[in-house]
């Protein structure tokens, strides 16, 4: 039966950290035109011109995976 509830419980974290990525992802497509986002089950991928630049300028986005909703 313990183990019928970690697994249940490892099913519910990894569900809830796939939710959160696609929560940051969409949140980065709001806030950042011209760039590519994808996502894995555990990480988001972003790509683009002058991203970097982006990221150094932008606080929003250099705290974004940060945020506590």
């Amino acid at each position: 039966m313990m183990s019928a509830l970690l697994k249940r419980g490892e099913e519910l974290a990894r569900a809830a950290q796939v939710q959160r990525v696609r929560q940051v992802a969409g949140r980065l497509k709001e806030l950042v035109r011209g760039i590519s986002i994808e996502t894995e089950e555990t990480r988001v991928i972003v790509s683009g011109r002058a991203l970097l630049k982006r990221w150094l300028i932008d606080p929003q986005l250099r705290f974004l995976a940060g945020d506590r909703r």
